[in-house]
């Protein structure tokens, strides 16, 4: 299977104490998965697991949340839950050349930059930041602390308000001096942070190494999902598929459509009712030919109009029969470049006609009687 998205993702046996990529999430993607650990050999091994910015190339030493972890024969070792999104790589590390790296877990969409935030090995006996949550977000921390050096150090954690450069008070720790011995590694899981809150660590000794994994507060729901209540989302949503809706939608505020917006379809028709402002950009309007009206208390200005209805403006002072074609109006007709055939007046009359000043300008019978009488004068 190429690609796997759940379950078995990757494995593979290591060279010797040479570090390679056991697997790489996609962009746009997070991996959140278990790694188990086996080897063949009749002795003890020692293994380290890191997250790289990108491939083996980038990884810093820093990045290891497992250093040196040592699996006696006949034993494995199984890792708790670990997220890497967006490009990053699960690197691993053996001193053995038979050791075996499986890495089983599920792959799912991430809005969000989900993975490996931060890593640092810090100066001893000061406070330092680690990682601030972005302001407006909320996350879950997962913090990996691994002794890489040949001596014994204590550690503290802390969730600040205001970051490394004011002193940490004692209510703001969560792990405080404690002990790790070298080779061992300590994982702290789900720290609920919110944004603005930052992440401090303090170390006795330099060869500490501090990870930080970041998991927002969103969910990725990949089977049918049924809300019975309401469903208040308070951020941007991305919706990939179809959406149908039984019932009334409300929008409080702009819709936005990048492509084709339909009410109705051709069996059943649907009515469009907007009751404030209804701006079109440069998209196309259709006006439903089977019923052929729209409604407006405003202007509706469009390159053509197709109806097989009738076309109402205002309280029906203007309207054109779309059976007949027939156009009748109560108010004043202005036409800016005359007729382009003949007027046919079907026996009317045309009234209110004004005197003819030009040789090819039509008379009315004022102007002709006047003629004839001052004709009749002349010949008498």
């Amino acid at each position: 299977m190429s690609n796997p998205t759940f379950g078995y993702l990757a494995s593979l046996v290591t060279p010797l104490k040479t570090r390679v990529a056991l697997h790489t999430a996609e962009a746009g993607k997070v991996v959140e998965g278990k790694i188990v650990i086996t080897h063949k050999d009749p002795y003890p091994v020692r293994v380290r697991i890191g997250v790289s910015t990108g491939g083996v190339q980038d990884f810093q030493p820093e990045n290891y949340i497992l250093f040196d972890y040592e699996i006696g024969e006949g034993e494995s070792y199984e890792s708790d839950t670990i997220y890497y999104g967006n490009g990053q790589s699960l690197i691993v590390w053996s001193t053995c050349a038979s050791t075996t790296f499986v890495l089983h877990g599920q792959v799912q969409d991430d809005p969000t930059p989900t993975g490996f935030v931060a890593a640092a090995k810090i100066p001893a006996k000061t406070n330092t930041l680690l990682y601030t949550v972005p302001a407006g977000e909320e996350a879950l921390l997962s913090m990996f602390v691994a002794n890489q050096g040949p001596s014994n150090a204590r550690f503290r954690l802390a969730i600040s308000d205001e970051g490394a450069g004011a002193a940490i008070s004692s209510d703001q720790y969560l792990e405080y001096n404690t002990d790790l011995i070298p080779r061992v590694s300590y994982q702290r899981r789900d720290i609920k942070v919110r944004g603005g809150q930052s992440v401090v660590a303090y170390t006795d000794n330099p060869d500490l190494s501090f990870s930080v994994y970041a998991k927002f507060n969103y969910s990725v729901v990949s089977t049918d999902f049924t809300v019975a209540g309401a469903l208040d989302v308070g951020g941007t949503s991305l919706l990939r598929g179809a959406v149908t809706t039984e019932d009334t939608v409300l929008f409080k505020e702009t819709v936005t459509s990048q492509k084709a917006l339909t009410i109705g379809t051709d069996a059943t028709p649907a009515d469009l009712t907007i009751k404030g402002d209804l701006a079109f950009g440069s998209g196309l309007v259709s006006i439903n030919q089977t019923t052929g009206l729209i409604s407006t208390s405003g202007s509706v200005i469009s390159n053509s109009i197709a109806t097989s209805g009738n076309i109402v403006a205002g309280s029906n002072k203007v309207v054109l029969d779309g059976t007949t074609g027939d156009l009748s109006m109560e108010g004043q007709l202005t036409l800016q470049g005359g007729f382009a055939g003949d007027l046919n007046l079907l026996n009317n009359k045309v009234t209110n006609l004004a005197d003819p000043a030009a040789a090819t300008d039509a008379a009315n019978r004022k102007y002709v009687d006047s003629k004839v009488v001052a004709f009749s004068i002349a010949l008498g």
